[in-house]
C-alpha cells in the first residue's frame, strides 16, 4: 500500500508539515499572523474569544490533521482516515498528502475510492505533473481485482502527463517504467525519443532522462553496448551542453560519476581532470585516483593522491589510502606522518596504529615505536597484537624484561581467543627474547614450540630455530647430547650454513672431541665469503679449538682477529677479550 511499508507502519515523511505550510497551503497569498504571547494589561472583551470564519477552519483543519497523525501512529488507520480526508478536502491541491490518503482509503474503502482521491487531486493541481504520476503510480500498483477488466488509467494518466509537461524528467521516468513493467519497450523507445527531442536548458533534466534511458537501453549489455551507448551519452552531453558557470561544476562532477558508472572511464577520466584543473575539485579527484588505479597508472595515481590529501588533510580515509601507496613502494618514511594523521582526525582505529607500529620498526623508530605502543595497550588492552608489538619494540631497545611482560600478554590474550598470533614466529621471538634474561628453560618451551608449530616448507626457519636452542644449551652446558641432535638436524635441512656449521664444531668442542671440532669449524671459515664483526665468534672458537690441541700460535692469532673485528654482541666481545687476557698471562707465566 503506498505511504505504508510491509508490516503496516506508516512512511510519512511529507506529512510532518509545518503550521505555517498548512496555513499557507489552505489561503494562498495570505501569510499566517504571529501569535502575541505577552500579557496584555486589558481584559479581553467577550467578541476577542470568537474566531472569524477564516480562523476557525484553519484550527478546523489543523485540529483534523493532528488527530489523523496521532491515530496513525497509535496504528488506528480507521479512525486516521476520517481525519485525513477531513484535511485533503481542505487542500485538495496537495499530492502528498493525497497520496498518502489514498493509500489508507484502498485499504478500508476500496480502489475506487482511493483513484477518486487521486483523481480529484489532478482537478485540483492542474499546473503539476505529481498527482498524474501519483495516480498512474496507484492504479498500475493496485489493478482491478477482475483481472479481465480493462483498466486505462495509468496508461491515460501518463500519456495526460507526457502531452502537458514534456519539461518534467520524472514524467518520463514514470512512463517508462510503466510501459517497460507491460512487456512494450517499444513504446518505452517512444517516450525517450520525446524526451531527447525536448529543448530544455535545465541540465538537471538531462541528467535525469539520461538516467531513465539506460533503463531502455541497458550499457550493461555487451552484445548491444554501442548501439545502446549512442542512445544514452546524448542526455548525458546535452547535461554538460546546458550547464551554466553557477552549475557546470557540480554538472559535470555527476556526469562524469554517470560515466564511471557506465563503464565509460576515458570520458569519466576527462571530464574528470577537467574538474581537477579548473576547480580543483576535491570529489573529481577522488575519482580520478580511483581511475588512474583501475588503469594501472601508478605515477598518476601517487600523484592524485598527494593532491587529494594536501587538499584535505583531515580526512582520515584518504591519509590510510596514501599511507598504504607509500607503503608498497617501500616508503615507511613516507607512510608515518599519514598514519599519524589518520589516528588524529579519525580518532584512531587498532588498524591504524598496528601499521604505524611496522612502519616505525621498519625505520628503526624504536623510541617512537614503544611510545606508540604503551598508548596502544591502554586503548586496545584485549588485543593480543598491540602487545606483541610493544614486546618487539621494548626488545629492538634490549629492554628484555619489558619485552618479556609484553610477550605474556600477548600470549594471554591471544590464548583465550586461539587468536593465529601464536605462531611459529612468535614463539621463536618470545624464546629468543627469554635466552637473553638466562631464562633458559623458559626460552627452551617456547623455542620448542616454535619448532612443532614451523610449517614443513619453512624449513629454512625450522632450522634457525633448531641451530639456536641447539646452541643455547651448548652454552648453558645443558641438555648437550638433545643440543647435537638439533643441530646436526638444522644442517640437514639448510646444509652448507657458517654458522649452523660453527654450531656442530662447537658440539663437538663440548663433548672433547677437539679433532673432529676443528675439522668443521674450519670448514665453516672456508665457507664465509668475507670475515664480518658477526664472524667474530667462528674465529674465537676456532683460536680454543688449537688453544685446547696445544696449537698456541694459532690460537693466539685466531683470537687476536676476534678480538679486532668488534662484535656487536657486547656479550661476545667481553668474552672474547677476558679470554684473550687469560690467554696472554698463562703465557707470560
Amino acid at each position: 500500500m503506498p505511504g505504508y511499508d510491509a508490516a503496516g507502519r506508516a512512511l510519512r515523511p511529507c506529512l510532518t508539515l509545518c503550521l505555517a505550510v498548512l496555513l499557507g497551503s489552505l489561503h494562498p497569498g495570505r501569510a499566517a499572523t504571529v501569535a502575541d504571547l505577552s500579557l496584555g494589561v486589558k481584559a479581553a472583551d467577550g467578541s476577542d474569544l470568537q474566531l472569524s470564519p477564516d480562523a476557525a477552519t484553519r484550527a478546523d483543519v489543523l485540529a483534523h490533521f493532528s488527530a489523523a497523525l496521532q491515530f496513525e501512529s497509535a496504528g488506528k488507520l480507521r479512525q486516521a482516515l476520517d481525519h485525513y480526508l477531513a484535511v485533503f478536502k481542505a487542500d485538495p491541491a496537495n499530492a502528498d498528502l493525497a497520496s498518502h490518503t489514498a493509500g489508507i482509503a484502498m485499504q478500508f474503502q476500496g480502489r475506487e475510492a482511493a483513484l477518486k482521491i487521486l483523481q480529484d487531486a489532478v482537478r485540483a493541481s492542474p499546473h503539476s505533473p505529481a498527482p498524474l504520476l501519483n495516480l498512474a503510480r496507484f492504479a498500475s500498483t493496485y489493478p482491478p481485482e477482475d483481472l479481465f477488466e480493462k483498466d486505462d488509467v495509468p496508461s491515460k494518466a501518463v500519456a495526460e502527463a507526457l502531452a502537458k509537461f514534456p519539461s518534467h524528467a520524472e514524467v518520463y521516468e514514470m512512463a517508462v517504467m510503466l510501459h517497460l513493467t507491460h512487456n512494450e519497450r517499444d513504446k518505452a523507445i517512444e517516450v525517450m525519443t520525446q524526451a531527447a527531442n525536448q529543448n530544455s536548458h535545465d541540465p538537471q533534466y538531462w541528467l535525469a532522462t539520461g538516467r531513465t534511458a539506460e533503463r531502455v537501453w541497458p550499457l550493461g549489455q555487451a552484445e548491444f553496448g554501442m548501439e545502446y551507448r549512442q542512445r544514452v551519452v546524448p542526455f548525458f552531453e546535452n547535461a554538460l551542453k546546458a550547464a551554466t558557470k553557477a552549475n557546470a561544476e557540480q554538472v559535470t562532477l555527476e556526469v562524469a560519476r554517470q560515466y564511471l558508472l557506465t563503464n565509460d572511464p576515458e570520458r569519466a577520466r576527462q571530464l574528470c581532470e577537467k574538474l581537477a584543473a579548473e576547480h580543483h575539485n576535491l570529489d573529481a579527484r577522488k575519482l580520478l585516483y580511483r581511475l588512474y588505479v583501475a588503469a594501472e597508472q601508478k605515477e598518476k595515481a601517487l600523484a592524485t593522491l598527494e593532491q587529494i590529501v594536501k587538499q584535505a588533510p583531515d580526512d582520515p580515509e584518504q591519509q590510510r589510502l596514501l599511507a598504504a601507496e607509500y607503503d608498497k613502494l617501500k616508503q615507511p618514511e613516507k607512510a608515518i606522518p599519514h598514519l599519524e594523521a589518520a589516528i588524529q582526525y579519525g580518532g584512531g582505529e587498532i588498524g591504524d596504529y598496528v601499521k604505524l607500529g611496522w612502519e616505525l620498526y621498519q625505520t628503526q623508530k624504536f623510541d617512537d615505536m614503544v611510545r606508540m605502543g604503551q598508548r596502544s595497550v591502554r586503548l586496545f588492552p584485549d588485543y593480543p597484537l598491540v602487545h606483541y608489538q610493544l614486546a618487539i619494540a621494548h626488545r629492538a631497545r634490549e629492554e628484555w624484561g619489558p619485552s618479556v611482560q609484553q610477550f605474556a600478554e600477548a600470549e594471554k590474550s591471544a590464548s583465550s581467543a586461539q587468536n593465529e598470533l601464536l605462531d611459529y614466529l612468535f614463539y621463536y621471538q618470545y624464546g629468543i627474547t627469554l635466552e637473553r634474561l638466562a631464562r633458559y628453560e623458559d626460552a627452551s618451551r617456547m623455542l620448542e614450540k616454535s619448532i612443532t608449530l614451523t610449517p614443513r616448507e619453512e624449513s629454512k626457519a625450522a632450522a634457525n630455530t633448531m641451530n639456536f636452542l641447539g646452541y643455547m644449551w651448548l652454552d648453558a652446558g645443558t641438555h648437550l647430547d638433545k643440543a647435537g641432535e638439533l643441530i646436526a638436524k638444522a644442517n640437514e635441512l639448510l646444509p652448507d650454513q657458517p654458522a649452523y656449521i660453527d654450531s656442530l664444531g662447537w658440539f663437538h668442542f663440548k663433548k672433547g672431541n677437539y679433532p673432529g671440532a676443528l675439522k668443521e669449524l674450519q670448514r665453516a671459515e672456508a665457507l664465509m665469503k668475507s670475515i664480518t664483526p658477526e664472524d667474530a665468534e667462528i674465529l674465537e672458537h676456532i683460536g680454543l679449538t688449537h688453544q685446547a690441541l696445544g696449537d698456541k700460535a694459532k690460537a693466539l692469532s685466531y683470537l687476536e682477529r676476534a678480538e679486532a673485528l668488534k662484535t656487536p654482541d657486547l656479550k661476545a666481545r667481553k668474552r672474547i677479550e677476558d679470554e684473550l687476557k687469560k690467554f696472554k698471562s698463562t703465557e707470560q707465566k
